[in-house]
């Protein structure tokens, strides 16, 4: 019995300094209050949700009569709370209440002006603005944050809207074929003229250089990337001997000025075209020892080297007049001479990258020893004129030595220029006439770069040598330069008051199927690139055959590429054969009988026409 007030006393001691603690603990503490008789179930809100109000909250003043309550509360309910019971706390709603209040006042809240609220029992106010210390909260907290959260969508909707552009670029950008990246002088046509025949601007009945400027869309237009001049250089009595040469720095007279050649060069640079001249080789580099060597050096340590005529030329020319290469006429005779060799390297310094040398098939044949090794790495082009003078089986073997000869061997050796009519041969019409189409198409289809003779698309005529030699003999070295003919205006052949008439007119329905050829080769690396070079090794991309007298059939094909095959008939009758051991079938693609473009030949005995020629794309 005289414990019991000790105990009691005890327990309201203890009951104190529970208060007391309460007041600096923070919310999260779990307290243990006195459980009441009659508990209710308990609401907890967050105390900055907008449900709460200031009613709900209790000011510190109040905290002496919370105090004083439980100080009086029942003997009975101190006993309960000793148990140690939790869950009389949340039974309790003055407990909870008080959990409310204490929770309460040590969280951070803002203001509306922006102030900082912390959660400390002196001296402050709930739901009010507090400074702490005179700090204030950082200054991107005032940001408006709406406005930036619209900024930074509107960057990322833009970002993928870019990255989508981008995509969709690139995929109709993407080139439709993968063509090799080759020089302009490989695998292309070049168109050869003569410009005193080609296009007269003034009526004088001799041909210039103004009216050659007026056609150069129609040599553009008919596949041609490059324009070659024969002769242009003061002779005498030009044009009739055209190749008798007295000035190599000069442009003869009757074809007119230095002026109208700039003129010249300029538009055929601005429509993307080159310009070559044939210029005939009169003399090799003169020795140092020269005496009039007036001209100024090109080699850049200081050296002095003496010009002769020739490289005096060709600098002026190629540097001065932006010409992009030259055909060395007459190569063929100095394969012997002893500056052979230094004249070519001098000659390839002087024009640069990106321009070239052309040289004569003879020239390749004489050339021999070290000579021979300078010529292949300084000469880009080789000149290959095609006949059937010694009928198919001769124009095979031919085909044959010259592909896979000497210039198989590296990928830097020269290309095959080939031509079946140029300045100093009979033209084709004259000699082969059934067969010119035919013969135009075989070369289209071989590998390298192709020479179109002007006129030879057309047809064109001219006196052939026995006739020009019997009748008309000052006309012998001229009997195949006749008037160029032109459509649509009238612009037929005419007799030039230096030159003879032409034997037949013009066939202008041959010239859309030559530009399809043209087309069609272009278009296809299959039938332009001359090997599979691999490994440092060369491998064969091309095998003619004959397989009936006067059929030639010529196979080409590439890697990842589809195969195409050239059959042509060059004799006067219809050949009827089965080519099915060798081929299925194949889709034309050009044919010297344009109306059968497109149709799929099977290869089961197939008939060809006579003078005919087709090329063909095989099924993969």
């Amino acid at each position: 019995m005289n414990d019991l007030p000790e105990t009691s006393c005890s327990n309201e001691a203890t009951d104190l300094e529970t208060i007391d603690y309460l007041r600096g603990v923070k919310s999260s503490t779990c307290l243990l209050l006195p459980m009441t008789p009659s508990p209710t179930p308990l609401d907890f809100k967050h105390p900055l949700s907008e449900e709460m109000n200031e009613g709900q909250f209790l000011n510190i003043a109040e905290d002496s009569k919370i105090t004083n309550a439980m100080q009086n509360s029942d003997a009975s309910a101190g006993d309960s709370s000793s148990s140690g019971d939790s869950n009389s706390v949340v039974q309790d709603p003055v407990s909870a209440q008080l959990i409310n209040n204490i929770s309460m006042l040590d969280y951070q809240t803002l203001s509306k002006n922006g102030d900082l609220i912390v959660g400390q029992p002196e001296g402050c106010k709930i739901n009010g603005n507090l400074n702490v210390n005179n700090r204030k909260l950082p200054n991107f907290v005032n940001w408006n944050w709406v406005i930036i959260r619209k900024i930074l969508l509107w960057v990322v909707i833009s970002g993928l809207v870019a990255c989508l552009g981008a995509i969709i670029a690139m995929v109709i950008t993407i080139p439709k074929s993968c063509d090799p990246d080759l020089p302009w002088h490989q695998g292309k046509v070049f168109y050869e003229v003569f410009p005193a025949s080609f296009k007269d601007s003034n009526d004088d009945g001799f041909g210039d250089l103004k009216g050659l400027i007026k056609k150069l869309d129609y040599i553009k237009d008919l596949g041609c990337n490059t324009v070659r001049l024969n002769y242009i250089f003061e002779a005498q009595d030009y044009p009739e001997n055209y190749n008798h040469t007295t000035y190599l720095l000069k442009v003869d007279r009757s074809l007119g000025v230095l002026k109208d050649f700039q003129d010249l060069v300029k538009a055929i640079h601005d429509k993307e075209m080159y310009i070559i001249l044939d210029i005939p080789v009169l003399s090799m580099v003169a020795s140092i020892e020269t005496k009039n060597s007036n001209h100024t050096s090109l080699l850049t340590n200081d050296t002095s080297v003496g010009f002769s005529d020739m490289s005096a030329a060709i600098k002026f020319w190629s540097q001065a007049q932006n010409v992009d290469g030259f055909y060395l006429k007459n190569l063929e005779n100095f394969v012997e001479d002893v500056n052979f060799a230094k004249s070519l390297q001098i000659w390839k310094h002087i024009i640069g990258g990106g321009k070239i040398l052309i040289a004569s098939e003879k020239a390749l044949e004489l050339t021999k020893g070290d000579h021979l090794t300078v010529f292949l790495n300084r000469i880009d082009l080789i000149d290959v004129h095609l006949d059937l003078n010694e009928g198919v089986k001769g124009l095979k073997n031919h085909i044959d030595k010259v592909v896979f000869g000497t210039l198989r061997a590296k990928a830097h050796y020269p290309w095959i220029l080939w031509n079946v009519g140029n300045v100093n041969s009979e033209r084709v019409s004259s000699r082969f006439s059934n067969n010119t189409l035919a013969l135009t198409a075989l070369e289209m289809s071989l590998p390298g770069t192709i020479s179109l003779f002007y006129g030879d698309e057309i047809g064109l005529k001219g006196l052939s040598k026995n006739e020009a030699e019997k009748d008309f003999h000052e006309y012998n070295k001229i009997h195949n330069l006749v008037s160029m003919s032109f459509t649509g205006n009238n612009e037929s052949a005419s007799i030039l008051p230096w030159n003879s008439k032409p034997i037949s007119g013009p066939r202008y329905h041959y010239l859309n199927i030559i530009k399809k050829f043209i087309e069609i080769r272009l278009k296809t690396p299959t039938i332009y690139l001359r090997a599979i070079f691999k490994d440092g090794s060369a491998a064969r991309n091309m095998k003619i055959r004959i397989t009936e007298e006067n059929l030639i059939i010529i196979e080409r094909w590439f890697p990842r590429r589809n195969s195409c095959v050239f059959i042509g008939n060059f004799g006067g009758k219809s050949i009827s054969t089965d080519l099915s051991s060798m081929f299925y079938s194949g889709a034309i693609m050009a044919s010297t009988n344009d109306s059968s473009i497109g149709e799929v030949l099977y290869f089961e005995n197939v008939t060809f026409s006579p003078n005919s020629a087709m090329i063909l794309k095989l099924e993969k």
